[in-house]
């Protein structure tokens, strides 16, 4: 059944939660963390004071860490969902992200139909994981290591632990200016957990296919959502 006639389901509040939870805590730790890289950002020492910046780096890091057992606890049946489409990376996937980047110059080329997660949605996932993985690893070593990990280990920790901070913050901004700027629809899939019923078939129509068959929408629902 669609919300208010026009609005497709998409996803449930403790998985909206835990996305804002990552998206904040990484936030928060890019900033704090930001006077280590440039002087420019020192101001944020005299303001806060370095100690302080410091225990909310550490704060944060402990949220960005925690957030995907929050999710396996309290928002399962999405993330399973989540890694299940990432690992099933097809050929209307390599389609749609070879077709993909005309849309930037205002082509609509014709599209394979896309599942829950579109081709360009799980490579982000993917990406997301891994650099979650390479961040947490490092940061840990860095943290907790002294004494224990080798200090060539650790050295060698500072390098890797910035590239996957400057790789995941351009993600970041790539994946806001896909939300807000260029499908402001999808944003409304993270905020009110469902996407208007012409975006769900455009972007995601193979899912709504499968809507279709399980008897949770119908046909005919989506069909006049569309006309309007």
């Amino acid at each position: 059944m669609l919300i208010d006639s026009f609005y497709v389901p998409r996803h449930k509040k403790m998985f909206m939660l835990r996305h804002w939870l990552n998206a904040i805590s990484f936030l928060m730790l890019f900033l704090t963390a930001l006077p280590l890289y440039a002087d420019t950002f020192l101001f944020l020492y005299n303001i806060f004071g370095a100690k302080t910046l410091q225990y909310l780096h550490r704060f944060f890091a402990v949220i960005f860490i925690a957030t995907p057992f929050i999710g396996l606890l309290s928002a399962r049946e999405g993330y399973c969902t989540l890694f299940k489409q990432a690992f099933s990376f097809g050929t209307n996937d390599i389609v749609f992200l070879l077709k993909f980047p005309l849309t930037f110059f205002g082509i609509e080329p014709s599209m394979p139909k896309q599942s829950f997660y579109n081709g360009g949605e799980k490579i982000n996932i993917l990406l997301q994981a891994f650099l979650w993985l390479v961040l947490v690893v490092s940061g840990l070593i860095m943290w907790l290591g002294n004494g224990v990990i080798d200090n060539s280990i650790r050295a060698w920790m500072i390098p890797i632990h910035s590239i996957a901070v400057g790789l995941g913050f351009a993600a970041a901004l790539a994946h806001i200016y896909l939300a807000v700027v260029q499908n402001p629809d999808s944003l409304r899939g993270m905020t009110a957990g469902s996407i208007h019923a012409n975006y769900a078939v455009h972007h995601h129509g193979a899912w709504v296919d499968e809507l279709i068959a399980k008897g949770k929408v119908t046909k005919k629902e989506i069909d006049a959502a569309r006309k309007v």
